[in-house]
């Protein structure tokens, strides 16, 4: 989980999350690296896992400007800016991310605008508790958006 505001902020400035066209009507269910961790744990340590597949995201659907609220909330003043794909992708490369990146965030945006990103309750089943919320996520992290950038 990350917003661009840490990677990106020239874009846009430093109080502001960028993200690409389509992006405030995309809705995904984050999943947080720790559940992402402790599922991996299981799948590697428990033979029962083998040979099966799990889709692994938070449990709840926000879209990018709720996100970027959600990291607000976490103590960082923030508003979130439509930015042109192009400026996007410009960012992207620029903090050094490969070729291929930002096509596939981008594309994963405009679809998801069209119809939510998948939702699955695999990480309550298989770690018997909730997904974190990403709201905790940011609450957690709330030093690494303190700065205005990394």
């Amino acid at each position: 989980m990350h917003c661009a505001v840490t990677r990106f902020s020239s874009i846009v400035g430093p109080d502001t999350c960028a993200s690409g066209s389509s992006s405030r009507r995309s809705r995904t269910s984050t999943v947080d690296e720790r559940d992402v961790a402790a599922v991996a744990v299981l799948a590697l340590t428990r033979p029962r896992h083998a040979g099966r597949t799990y889709l692994l995201t938070g449990e709840q659907s926000l879209s990018q400007p709720e996100k970027v609220a959600e990291i607000g909330e976490a103590g960082r003043t923030l508003s979130f800016v439509e930015a042109a794909p192009e400026e996007i992708r410009r960012g992207m490369l620029a903090a050094g991310l490969p070729d291929e990146v930002p096509e596939r965030l981008l594309g994963s945006l405009a679809d998801y605008a069209r119809e939510a990103g998948p939702t699955s309750d695999d990480v309550r089943r298989l770690l018997g508790r909730p997904a974190r919320a990403y709201a905790t996520w940011a609450s957690e992290h709330h030093a690494d958006f303190a700065g205005g950038g990394s």
